[in-house]
Protein backbone atom coordinates (compact mmCIF):
# COMPACT_ATOMS: atom_id res chain seq x y z
CA UNK A 1 0.00 0.00 0.00
CA UNK A 2 2.80 2.40 0.83
CA UNK A 3 4.29 1.64 -2.59
CA UNK A 4 1.14 2.88 -4.32
CA UNK A 5 0.93 6.00 -2.20
CA UNK A 6 4.54 6.99 -2.84
CA UNK A 7 4.45 6.32 -6.56
CA UNK A 8 1.08 7.64 -7.72
CA UNK A 9 2.44 10.65 -9.61
CA UNK A 10 5.30 9.08 -11.60
CA UNK A 11 3.31 5.96 -12.44
CA UNK A 12 0.29 7.92 -13.60
CA UNK A 13 2.36 10.15 -15.83
CA UNK A 14 3.92 7.13 -17.47
CA UNK A 15 0.56 5.41 -17.85
CA UNK A 16 -0.98 8.45 -19.54
CA UNK A 17 1.93 8.91 -21.93
CA UNK A 18 2.21 5.28 -23.05
CA UNK A 19 -1.41 4.16 -22.79
CA UNK A 20 -2.27 4.05 -26.48
CA UNK A 21 0.73 1.92 -27.42
CA UNK A 22 0.49 -0.25 -24.30
CA UNK A 23 -2.95 -1.45 -25.32
CA UNK A 24 -1.42 -3.24 -28.25
CA UNK A 25 1.53 -4.70 -26.38
CA UNK A 26 -0.69 -6.59 -23.94
CA UNK A 27 -0.48 -4.20 -20.98
CA UNK A 28 -4.12 -3.13 -20.89
CA UNK A 29 -6.56 -4.94 -23.16
CA UNK A 30 -9.79 -4.39 -21.28
CA UNK A 31 -13.37 -4.56 -22.45
CA UNK A 32 -15.73 -1.85 -21.25
CA UNK A 33 -19.15 -2.85 -19.98
CA UNK A 34 -22.22 -1.58 -21.78
CA UNK A 35 -22.99 1.04 -19.15
CA UNK A 36 -19.48 2.47 -19.40
CA UNK A 37 -19.63 2.54 -23.20
CA UNK A 38 -22.84 4.56 -22.97
CA UNK A 39 -21.01 7.07 -20.76
CA UNK A 40 -18.03 7.43 -23.09
CA UNK A 41 -19.03 10.88 -24.34
CA UNK A 42 -19.50 12.48 -20.93
CA UNK A 43 -16.91 15.13 -20.13
CA UNK A 44 -15.14 15.12 -16.76
CA UNK A 45 -12.77 18.03 -17.48
CA UNK A 46 -12.04 20.72 -20.06
CA UNK A 47 -8.66 22.17 -21.00
CA UNK A 48 -8.80 25.38 -23.04
CA UNK A 49 -12.15 24.24 -24.39
CA UNK A 50 -10.99 20.71 -25.19
CA UNK A 51 -12.92 18.01 -23.34
CA UNK A 52 -11.54 14.94 -21.56
CA UNK A 53 -14.28 12.31 -21.58
CA UNK A 54 -15.03 9.55 -19.14
CA UNK A 55 -13.92 6.75 -21.49
CA UNK A 56 -10.46 8.32 -21.80
CA UNK A 57 -10.26 8.54 -18.02
CA UNK A 58 -11.53 5.00 -17.48
CA UNK A 59 -9.01 3.53 -19.95
CA UNK A 60 -6.10 5.08 -18.05
CA UNK A 61 -7.58 4.11 -14.69
CA UNK A 62 -7.92 0.45 -15.68
CA UNK A 63 -4.43 0.44 -17.18
CA UNK A 64 -3.06 1.86 -13.93
CA UNK A 65 -4.71 -0.64 -11.59
CA UNK A 66 -3.68 -3.56 -13.81
CA UNK A 67 -0.19 -3.20 -12.35
CA UNK A 68 -1.29 -4.44 -8.93
CA UNK A 69 -2.50 -7.79 -7.64
CA UNK A 70 -5.96 -8.32 -6.20
CA UNK A 71 -4.67 -8.38 -2.61
CA UNK A 72 -3.09 -4.95 -2.98
CA UNK A 73 -6.19 -3.54 -4.68
CA UNK A 74 -8.56 -4.94 -2.05
CA UNK A 75 -6.62 -3.03 0.62
CA UNK A 76 -7.11 0.35 -1.02
CA UNK A 77 -9.23 2.65 1.13
CA UNK A 78 -12.03 4.71 -0.38
CA UNK A 79 -10.02 7.85 0.36
CA UNK A 80 -6.92 6.60 -1.48
CA UNK A 81 -9.01 5.35 -4.38
CA UNK A 82 -10.63 8.77 -4.74
CA UNK A 83 -7.17 10.36 -4.63
CA UNK A 84 -5.93 8.03 -7.37
CA UNK A 85 -8.98 8.83 -9.52
CA UNK A 86 -8.51 12.57 -9.18
CA UNK A 87 -4.76 12.20 -9.84
CA UNK A 88 -5.58 10.48 -13.13
CA UNK A 89 -7.80 13.40 -14.07
CA UNK A 90 -4.97 15.83 -13.25
CA UNK A 91 -2.45 13.85 -15.29
CA UNK A 92 -4.82 13.72 -18.27
CA UNK A 93 -5.11 17.50 -17.98
CA UNK A 94 -1.31 17.79 -17.94
CA UNK A 95 -1.00 15.52 -20.97
CA UNK A 96 -3.56 17.60 -22.84
CA UNK A 97 -1.66 20.78 -21.98
CA UNK A 98 1.61 19.26 -23.22
CA UNK A 99 -0.05 18.25 -26.49
CA UNK A 100 -1.46 21.74 -26.95
CA UNK A 101 2.00 23.11 -26.22
CA UNK A 102 3.50 20.78 -28.85
CA UNK A 103 0.94 22.05 -31.37
CA UNK A 104 1.85 25.64 -30.52
CA UNK A 105 5.53 24.81 -31.04
CA UNK A 106 4.56 23.41 -34.48
CA UNK A 107 6.19 20.05 -33.80
CA UNK A 108 5.73 17.79 -36.79
CA UNK A 109 6.00 14.00 -36.82
CA UNK A 110 6.77 12.32 -40.18
CA UNK A 111 4.09 9.92 -41.40
CA UNK A 112 6.80 7.33 -41.97
CA UNK A 113 7.51 7.18 -38.23
CA UNK A 114 3.83 6.54 -37.47
CA UNK A 115 3.60 3.87 -40.17
CA UNK A 116 6.72 2.14 -38.86
CA UNK A 117 5.23 2.04 -35.37
CA UNK A 118 1.96 0.64 -36.72
CA UNK A 119 3.86 -2.15 -38.47
CA UNK A 120 5.78 -2.91 -35.29
CA UNK A 121 2.52 -3.11 -33.35
CA UNK A 122 1.00 -5.40 -35.99
CA UNK A 123 4.01 -7.70 -35.79
CA UNK A 124 3.25 -8.38 -32.12
CA UNK A 125 -0.03 -10.03 -33.15
CA UNK A 126 -0.49 -13.44 -34.68
CA UNK A 127 -2.31 -12.07 -37.70
CA UNK A 128 -3.85 -8.99 -39.27
CA UNK A 129 -7.23 -10.17 -38.01
CA UNK A 130 -5.95 -10.30 -34.41
CA UNK A 131 -4.73 -6.74 -34.77
CA UNK A 132 -8.09 -5.59 -36.14
CA UNK A 133 -9.88 -7.40 -33.31
CA UNK A 134 -7.74 -5.52 -30.79
CA UNK A 135 -8.73 -2.25 -32.43
CA UNK A 136 -12.41 -3.15 -32.11
CA UNK A 137 -12.03 -4.28 -28.49
CA UNK A 138 -10.57 -0.91 -27.62
CA UNK A 139 -13.09 1.09 -29.65
CA UNK A 140 -10.41 2.43 -32.01
CA UNK A 141 -10.13 2.73 -35.75
CA UNK A 142 -6.76 2.50 -37.49
CA UNK A 143 -6.85 6.24 -38.21
CA UNK A 144 -7.60 6.98 -34.56
CA UNK A 145 -4.65 4.87 -33.51
CA UNK A 146 -2.39 6.69 -35.96
CA UNK A 147 -3.63 10.04 -34.69
CA UNK A 148 -3.09 8.99 -31.08
CA UNK A 149 0.44 7.85 -31.87
CA UNK A 150 1.15 11.12 -33.63
CA UNK A 151 -0.13 13.08 -30.62
CA UNK A 152 2.01 11.01 -28.27
CA UNK A 153 5.13 11.51 -30.38
CA UNK A 154 4.46 15.24 -30.50
CA UNK A 155 4.38 15.34 -26.70
CA UNK A 156 7.50 13.16 -26.52
CA UNK A 157 9.34 15.50 -28.87
CA UNK A 158 8.22 18.59 -26.94
CA UNK A 159 9.57 17.04 -23.74
CA UNK A 160 12.79 16.02 -25.51
CA UNK A 161 13.25 19.61 -26.71
CA UNK A 162 12.98 20.81 -23.12
CA UNK A 163 15.50 18.22 -21.97
CA UNK A 164 17.94 19.30 -24.70
CA UNK A 165 18.31 22.68 -23.01
CA UNK A 166 19.62 21.15 -19.79
CA UNK A 167 23.32 21.41 -18.99
CA UNK A 168 25.33 20.01 -16.08
CA UNK A 169 28.56 21.79 -15.16
CA UNK A 170 31.67 20.25 -13.60
CA UNK A 171 31.13 22.56 -10.65
CA UNK A 172 27.67 21.13 -10.04
CA UNK A 173 29.03 17.59 -10.16
CA UNK A 174 31.82 18.45 -7.71
CA UNK A 175 29.39 20.19 -5.37
CA UNK A 176 27.05 17.17 -5.38
CA UNK A 177 29.94 14.81 -4.67
CA UNK A 178 31.12 16.94 -1.75
CA UNK A 179 27.63 17.04 -0.27
CA UNK A 180 26.84 13.34 -0.74
CA UNK A 181 30.30 11.76 -0.69
CA UNK A 182 29.17 9.02 1.70
CA UNK A 183 26.64 7.83 -0.89
CA UNK A 184 29.52 6.77 -3.13
CA UNK A 185 31.05 4.35 -0.68
CA UNK A 186 30.87 0.81 -2.03
CA UNK A 187 30.73 -1.97 0.58
CA UNK A 188 32.48 -5.27 0.08
CA UNK A 189 30.77 -7.42 -2.53
CA UNK A 190 31.18 -11.04 -3.50
CA UNK A 191 30.12 -12.84 -6.64
CA UNK A 192 28.35 -15.93 -5.33
CA UNK A 193 26.80 -19.06 -6.80
CA UNK A 194 25.17 -21.91 -4.92
CA UNK A 195 23.55 -25.31 -5.15
CA UNK A 196 20.44 -25.77 -3.01
CA UNK A 197 18.95 -29.18 -2.21
CA UNK A 198 16.40 -30.40 0.33
CA UNK A 199 18.30 -33.42 1.63
CA UNK A 200 21.49 -33.21 3.74
CA UNK A 201 22.79 -36.56 2.49
CA UNK A 202 22.42 -35.42 -1.12
CA UNK A 203 24.28 -32.20 -0.31
CA UNK A 204 27.14 -34.13 1.28
CA UNK A 205 27.37 -36.48 -1.71
CA UNK A 206 27.46 -33.57 -4.16
CA UNK A 207 30.08 -31.71 -2.10
CA UNK A 208 32.35 -34.78 -2.03
CA UNK A 209 32.00 -35.22 -5.78
CA UNK A 210 32.73 -31.53 -6.35
CA UNK A 211 35.83 -31.65 -4.16
CA UNK A 212 37.04 -34.77 -5.98
CA UNK A 213 36.51 -33.14 -9.37
CA UNK A 214 33.99 -35.77 -10.44
CA UNK A 215 31.26 -33.25 -11.24
CA UNK A 216 31.19 -29.62 -12.42
CA UNK A 217 29.72 -26.92 -10.16
CA UNK A 218 27.80 -24.98 -12.84
CA UNK A 219 26.34 -28.08 -14.47
CA UNK A 220 25.37 -29.57 -11.11
CA UNK A 221 23.71 -26.32 -10.04
CA UNK A 222 21.67 -26.26 -13.21
CA UNK A 223 20.61 -29.91 -12.92
CA UNK A 224 20.27 -30.42 -9.16
CA UNK A 225 19.58 -27.09 -7.46
CA UNK A 226 15.99 -26.36 -6.43
CA UNK A 227 16.64 -22.60 -6.33
CA UNK A 228 15.36 -20.49 -9.27
CA UNK A 229 19.00 -19.47 -9.76
CA UNK A 230 19.53 -22.95 -11.24
CA UNK A 231 18.55 -21.42 -14.60
CA UNK A 232 21.70 -19.32 -14.31
CA UNK A 233 23.90 -22.21 -13.15
CA UNK A 234 23.36 -21.13 -9.54
CA UNK A 235 24.64 -17.59 -10.10
CA UNK A 236 23.33 -15.04 -7.57
CA UNK A 237 25.47 -12.20 -8.87
CA UNK A 238 27.30 -9.85 -6.51
CA UNK A 239 25.92 -9.72 -2.98
CA UNK A 240 26.73 -7.43 -0.08
CA UNK A 241 26.12 -7.85 3.63
CA UNK A 242 22.52 -7.65 4.75
CA UNK A 243 21.04 -9.18 1.61
CA UNK A 244 21.01 -12.85 2.56
CA UNK A 245 19.93 -14.87 5.61
CA UNK A 246 22.64 -14.82 8.32
CA UNK A 247 23.90 -18.40 7.83
CA UNK A 248 24.28 -17.93 4.08
CA UNK A 249 25.93 -14.52 4.49
CA UNK A 250 28.43 -15.73 7.08
CA UNK A 251 29.54 -18.62 4.89
CA UNK A 252 29.72 -16.50 1.73
CA UNK A 253 31.89 -13.80 3.29
CA UNK A 254 34.27 -16.29 4.86
CA UNK A 255 35.28 -17.81 1.50
CA UNK A 256 38.31 -17.00 -0.61
CA UNK A 257 37.73 -16.46 -4.31
CA UNK A 258 37.40 -19.80 -6.09
CA UNK A 259 36.62 -21.80 -2.93
CA UNK A 260 33.62 -23.92 -1.97
CA UNK A 261 31.87 -23.80 1.40
CA UNK A 262 30.95 -26.71 3.61
CA UNK A 263 27.28 -27.64 3.79
CA UNK A 264 25.28 -24.60 4.95
CA UNK A 265 21.82 -25.19 6.41
CA UNK A 266 19.21 -22.44 6.19
CA UNK A 267 15.42 -22.32 6.31
CA UNK A 268 15.44 -23.03 2.56
CA UNK A 269 17.45 -26.24 2.68
CA UNK A 270 21.10 -27.25 2.32
CA UNK A 271 23.50 -25.06 0.33
CA UNK A 272 26.90 -25.52 -1.27
CA UNK A 273 28.28 -22.04 -1.89
CA UNK A 274 31.02 -20.99 -4.28
CA UNK A 275 32.73 -17.59 -4.30
CA UNK A 276 33.90 -16.46 -7.73
CA UNK A 277 35.13 -12.93 -7.06
CA UNK A 278 35.65 -10.45 -4.22
CA UNK A 279 35.28 -6.70 -4.58
CA UNK A 280 36.78 -4.95 -1.55
CA UNK A 281 35.02 -1.98 0.01
CA UNK A 282 35.89 1.25 -1.72
CA UNK A 283 35.21 4.97 -1.61
CA UNK A 284 34.65 6.12 -5.19
CA UNK A 285 36.59 9.22 -6.20
CA UNK A 286 34.94 12.24 -7.82
CA UNK A 287 36.23 11.06 -11.17
CA UNK A 288 34.81 7.55 -10.68
CA UNK A 289 31.45 8.84 -9.49
CA UNK A 290 31.22 11.64 -12.04
CA UNK A 291 29.08 9.89 -14.67
CA UNK A 292 26.67 8.61 -12.05
CA UNK A 293 26.32 12.06 -10.51
CA UNK A 294 25.74 13.62 -13.92
CA UNK A 295 22.90 11.14 -14.54
CA UNK A 296 21.37 11.93 -11.16
CA UNK A 297 21.52 15.69 -11.71
CA UNK A 298 20.20 15.34 -15.25
CA UNK A 299 17.21 13.34 -14.05
CA UNK A 300 16.52 15.90 -11.33
CA UNK A 301 16.69 18.81 -13.76
CA UNK A 302 14.49 17.00 -16.28
CA UNK A 303 11.79 16.51 -13.67
CA UNK A 304 12.10 20.11 -12.51
CA UNK A 305 11.93 21.48 -16.05
CA UNK A 306 8.79 19.55 -16.97
CA UNK A 307 7.17 20.43 -13.63
CA UNK A 308 7.92 24.10 -14.28
CA UNK A 309 6.59 23.87 -17.84
CA UNK A 310 3.37 22.20 -16.73
CA UNK A 311 2.95 24.73 -13.91
CA UNK A 312 3.32 27.56 -16.41
CA UNK A 313 0.90 25.95 -18.87
CA UNK A 314 -1.66 25.37 -16.12
CA UNK A 315 -1.37 28.98 -14.94
CA UNK A 316 -2.10 30.25 -18.45
CA UNK A 317 -4.80 27.68 -19.25
CA UNK A 318 -8.56 27.67 -18.82
CA UNK A 319 -9.11 24.43 -16.89
CA UNK A 320 -12.53 23.28 -15.73
CA UNK A 321 -12.93 20.05 -13.72
CA UNK A 322 -16.52 18.90 -14.03
CA UNK A 323 -16.37 15.85 -11.79
CA UNK A 324 -14.58 15.46 -8.45
CA UNK A 325 -14.26 11.82 -7.42
CA UNK A 326 -14.03 12.71 -3.74
CA UNK A 327 -17.76 13.47 -3.96
CA UNK A 328 -18.26 9.70 -4.05
CA UNK A 329 -16.99 9.49 -0.46
CA UNK A 330 -19.78 11.74 0.80
CA UNK A 331 -22.30 9.96 -1.39
CA UNK A 332 -21.34 6.58 0.14
CA UNK A 333 -21.80 7.93 3.65
CA UNK A 334 -25.22 9.28 2.76
CA UNK A 335 -26.17 5.99 1.08
CA UNK A 336 -25.69 4.18 4.40
CA UNK A 337 -28.44 6.32 5.90
CA UNK A 338 -30.91 5.55 3.16
CA UNK A 339 -32.79 2.23 3.20
CA UNK A 340 -35.26 0.41 0.99
CA UNK A 341 -35.55 0.88 -2.76
CA UNK A 342 -35.34 4.68 -2.75
CA UNK A 343 -33.25 6.34 -5.40
CA UNK A 344 -30.03 7.33 -3.62
CA UNK A 345 -28.35 10.67 -3.86
CA UNK A 346 -25.31 8.84 -5.29
CA UNK A 347 -27.36 7.56 -8.20
CA UNK A 348 -28.87 10.99 -8.77
CA UNK A 349 -25.45 12.65 -8.63
CA UNK A 350 -23.92 10.14 -11.03
CA UNK A 351 -26.84 10.39 -13.44
CA UNK A 352 -26.60 14.16 -13.45
CA UNK A 353 -22.84 14.13 -14.01
CA UNK A 354 -22.85 11.20 -16.43
CA UNK A 355 -19.95 9.55 -14.62
CA UNK A 356 -20.49 6.01 -13.31
CA UNK A 357 -18.73 5.26 -10.04
CA UNK A 358 -15.70 2.99 -10.43
CA UNK A 359 -14.94 0.93 -7.35
CA UNK A 360 -12.38 -1.64 -6.33
CA UNK A 361 -15.06 -4.22 -7.07
CA UNK A 362 -15.13 -2.98 -10.68
CA UNK A 363 -11.40 -3.55 -10.85
CA UNK A 364 -11.83 -7.23 -10.03
CA UNK A 365 -13.68 -7.71 -13.33
CA UNK A 366 -10.29 -7.35 -14.99
CA UNK A 367 -8.00 -9.83 -13.21
CA UNK A 368 -4.31 -9.03 -13.01
CA UNK A 369 -2.17 -11.52 -14.89
CA UNK A 370 0.71 -13.46 -13.32
CA UNK A 371 3.11 -11.57 -15.59
CA UNK A 372 1.93 -8.26 -14.15
CA UNK A 373 2.32 -9.57 -10.61
CA UNK A 374 5.88 -10.65 -11.39
CA UNK A 375 6.66 -7.23 -12.89
CA UNK A 376 5.37 -5.53 -9.72
CA UNK A 377 7.45 -7.85 -7.56
CA UNK A 378 10.59 -6.93 -9.50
Amino acid sequence: MQFIRKNIKPILLVMVVVFIVSIFYGLGQYRSSGSRSQQAGNIIAQVNGVGINYQQWHNVFMNFVSQYDSQTLSGISDELLASIKNSITEQLINSTLLYQYAEKEKIDIPASRINDEIEQIKSSFGSEQDFNNALRRNNLTLNQLKESLKNQYMVDQAIHNEYAQITISDEEIAQYYEEYESFFFQPEKRKISHILVEDKEEAELLLNQLNDGIIDFETTAKEKSICPSAEKNGDLGYISRGQMVPEFEEASFSLEAGNLSDIVKTEFGYHIIKCYDIQEEKQLSLEEAGDNIKNILTSQKQNERIDELIAQLREEADIVILYDFTSELQDKEEDKEISGDEITETEINQEENGVPETSVEDISENPVTEEMEEELAE
